[in-house]
């Protein structure tokens, strides 16, 4: 599988979103939180299904992975059944793996028929069997690298005696990440970064216990100047603006079954003419002497409100396609094309040595 790669210039976010959409994780998005602070309590992003905790590989990546931990192989094999975790076989399928060992730990999120069967078809079989059957999956080794930035890499996983070459060229590719998942699970915390789990004691809100760990590992982050990014998966937008329509659509239904009740011929009655003449509390005092405590003017806000949302969800969609496209689209034989004219006009030496001056003026 190719490495997912990240430039500086696209966020995290829009990536794993698009990975998500793309692997059946129905009605979930990627935010990048910049802060851990205790007194956050992330309102303004809405409920938390899990933390992703990426960071840009390095020599010292080993130290910054295992935790000072000494980890019981036996534990591997005996961790608790309900907790859904697949091991990392592979260098590069980490991304899809941490994204997947939340998903299918994740009761609240709605998952696509096809990832339903992977994880009954999967869940009494180990960690590291389960690894390798994400990574030879047909389909999430599709979706995987056609979200690499160079999808014309090879499909097939690299054999022992060419992981070298090929980890030598991701590195001239750009930055490569590692990525660790935080998840809870019948009220305790679980880190899965691929390699190994880890549980966490249990916090009243289960992202207090996750807010600890992570703060520590960002410490030793700055401390060895490693890049990261944290991201929170969350109920993404349009699903927040599809339970609003819903919601209207429930009260509208109760409204008017209630005026049913009170009155069979409701519906023939021309109230354009008295509308005008009803205030906000009128119509709040007419609804109340029936026994049916809603808020009209709320209401009737969000019917207004209807219109601007679907509008707003057609441009996420529309947002997400144009990113999903741009990110999966081959460039490869163009560039190589657009290169050889180059060097068939003799001008490709010319522009390199202009690169390098630029390069060097740089520094």
């Amino acid at each position: 599988m190719s490495s997912l790669i990240l430039s500086h210039k696209e966020r995290a976010e829009a990536l794993f979103t698009a990975l998500m959409n793309s692997l059946g994780i129905k009605g979930a998005k990627a935010t990048e939180v910049f802060v851990l602070d205790q007194q956050d309590n992330f309102d303004d992003i809405g409920e938390i299904y899990g933390f992703v905790f990426l960071f840009k590989m390095n020599e010292t990546k080993g130290g910054l992975l295992n935790d000072n931990v000494d980890y019981d192989e036996e534990f591997l094999e005996d961790y608790p059944p309900n907790v859904y975790f697949a091991n990392q076989v592979v260098d590069n399928a980490c991304a899809t793996l941490a994204v997947l060992n939340i998903a299918l730990n994740c009761p609240q999120l709605e998952i696509e028929q096809e990832l339903k069967e992977f994880k009954e078809f999967t869940w009494d079989l180990p960690p590291a069997t389960r690894g390798f059957s994400i990574t030879t999956h047909p389909n999430f080794r599709q979706i995987h690298n056609s979200m690499a930035r160079h999808p014309e890499d090879s499909l097939i996983i690299e054999e022992e005696d060419n992981k070298k070459k090929k980890d030598n060229s991701n590195e001239e590719k750009g930055e490569v990440y590692h990525y660790i998942a935080y998840v809870p699970v019948d009220e305790e915390v679980w880190q899965l970064d691929g390699l190994y789990p880890r549980t966490y004691t249990d916090e009243k809100i289960w992202y207090d216990a996750a807010r600890g760990v992570i703060n520590e590992r960002i410490d030793i982050f700055h401390a060895e100047q490693v890049e990261y990014v944290l991201l929170a998966i969350t109920k993404d937008q349009n699903s927040i603006y599809l339970d609003r329509v819903k919601d209207c659509l429930y009260i509208k239904k109760i409204a008017e079954n209630r005026l049913d009740e009170l009155s069979k011929t409701w519906r023939e009655t021309n109230v354009d003419d008295i509308e005008e003449t009803l205030t906000d509390d009128d119509e709040l005092k007419l609804l109340k002497r029936g026994n049916v405590d809603i808020d009209i003017t709320n209401l009737m806000k969000n019917y207004d409100d209807v219109e601007k949302i679907e509008r707003t969800r057609a441009k996420a969609r529309n947002k997400n396609e144009r990113e999903k496209e741009r990110r999966t689209f081959d460039y490869g034989p163009f560039i190589r094309e657009f290169i050889s004219i180059l060097h068939e006009r003799g001008e490709l030496k010319g522009l390199l040595a202009n690169a390098d001056d630029m390069d060097e003026g740089d520094e």
